[in-house]
Order: structure tokens, then sequence, then C-alpha cells
């Protein structure tokens, strides 16, 4: 009689998008804790969440419990969200006075990585949540594309085309995050010019374009559409030194990054006044 309860549990588990978090410690028992004292995750990737797929969960939740625990972790004033936050929406909606959860020890970042890989798990990141989760870990903890593209299982083209998606205009954007247009679609109008964008994406609504007929009408050649991505390589101890040199010579964030023959180096700059004192730096006050 067990086995069946067992894959009725996974089945909905399933059916759910809930992600199983195995508890791989004695530190990391599943506890219930009061639904008022977890306040949501400031890192959440996620900034939309439809209030019929919340109803669907509330549903669930009501006739067969909370399946998969949520993870949080401690705060000075209760405990803040790592991961299942519509689980614990849909819990505070009927009212629940408890949910089950793991308490895990992250720090900021832990949190926003754990965050995003649980949503992308799930597939219920749009492409521009997903973008602006990988900008905020570039920007506020310092990480390459390349190890953004480590820590998340996910290749450094993948990540630099998402990352591209921030640049399109907010009417754009607007139709990407409804649905109108597909990240695909997305991807292609980046090769148009910018003024063309909107004209185009507005035609991919009105006549249903497919990708690749957008990419005959932009002019995309084939080689352009699946980039090889570069392989590239680990720094050894004595690269690592290197780059912490550069770093404290040019005051900025510097980049190694080793292709399997060559590779390249990047600064980064964050307005003209930073480019032009790298510049003089660079080009040794020469006129």
């Amino acid at each position: 009689m067990s086995a069946p309860k067992r894959g009725l549990g996974r089945g909905l588990a399933a059916l759910l998008g809930e992600t199983v978090v195995p508890v791989s410690s004695a530190q990391e028992v599943v506890r219930d804790i009061p639904v008022t004292e977890i306040r949501p995750n400031p890192f959440q990737p996620r900034k939309s969440f439809t209030s019929e797929a919340l109803d669907e969960l509330k549903n669930s939740i009501a006739e067969y419990g909370v399946l998969v625990p949520i993870i949080v972790r401690r705060r000075e004033d209760g405990y803040e969200l790592i991961a299942g936050e519509r689980r614990w929406r849909a819990c505070a909606a009927l009212l629940r006075a408890t949910v089950p959860a793991i308490v895990r020890a992250s720090d900021d970042r832990q949190t926003l990585e754990f965050a995003i890989v649980e949503n992308l798990q799930r597939e219920n990141l749009n492409p521009l949540e997903e973008a602006a989760g990988f900008a905020h870990l570039i920007e506020e903890y310092d990480l390459t594309q390349e190890e953004v593209a480590r820590r998340l299982g996910k290749s450094r083209p993948a990540v630099a085309n998402t990352l591209r998606l921030l640049g399109l205009a907010d009417s754009i954007k607007a139709m990407l995050i409804d649905g109108r247009l597909s990240a695909g679609h997305a991807r292609a109008l980046l090769a148009a010019p910018e003024p063309l964008r909107g004209t185009l994406a507005q035609r991919i609504v009105d006549d249903g374009l497919t990708v690749r007929a957008l990419e005959r009408l932009i002019g995309v050649s084939p080689a352009a559409r699946s980039p090889r991505p570069v392989e590239t390589r680990g720094l050894s101890p004595e690269e690592r030194t290197f780059e912490s040199r550069l770093r404290e010579k040019f005051g900025t964030h510097v980049a190694v990054i080793r292709a399997q023959r060559g590779g390249r180096i990047e600064l980064r700059f964050s307005n003209d006044e930073e480019l032009t004192r790298l510049g003089d730096l660079l080009l040794g006050g020469e006129e």
C-alpha cells in the first residue's frame, strides 16, 4: 500500500511544478514554521505570479497539503524565503497557520543563485526576469558571464544572449513578457536597426511571423543564428594572481578569460569618466 502513495506524491509534485529538495543532513530537517514569520525573498527573480496558477496551487494544497517543503533562511525578525514563494503565498491565502520548511544557511548571493536555479528548473521565469537575475549577479557580486554560466549550469553564450534582451525597448519587452513575442523573436530583433524593431515586432504579432521568417526579413545569415561557443578553461594559480594584480592596477573589475588557444582580458567601466581614466592608464598618457 505504501508504493502507490509514494508514486502519487511524486506525480502531484511533478504536476504542480515543484522542485523536490532532498534533506541532506540533520540540520535540514523539515519543520513547521508560522506563515506570518516568513517574509518574501527580495532577490526573487520572478516578479509575476498569475492568479490562475496560484488558485490551482491553493486548491491542491487544500486537498493534499504542501507536498514539498519551502526553503528559508533565518533573519533577525524571523525567516526569509529562499525557494517556494508560490507555496507560501498559497498557504497564506488559505489562512494556514504553518508551512513545512527547511531552514538553510545561505548568504545573499547563494540565495539569488538558488532562486534562479529553482525557477529555471521549473521554467517559471520569463526571459527578462532571467536576464535581470543574471545582471544582478554580475553587477552586485562582480561575477563574469562565464562565472554566472558555470554557477547556474548554463553556457556562456546562453547567458550573453539572454542579457542582450535587456537592451530592447520597453514596448518590445512588454510583448515578450505577455507572450506575444518569444525569446527567439526577441533575440532575432536585436539584429535589426533599433528604429525598425518596433515595426518588426508588430509584424510578428499581426502576421504570425516565425523566428526563421523574421531572420530572413532582417537578413540574418544561417551562420549567425547559432554562433559556435568558444571553449574556455579555468585559470591557473599564476593567472589568478596576474588577474588580481590587474584589478589593483586599474582599480576596477578585470577578468582574464582563457580559451583553448589565447583568450581575452575584460575591463569594466560604469561611466565615461571611468572609461577615460582607464584609457589614460592603458595608453600611458599618449596624445
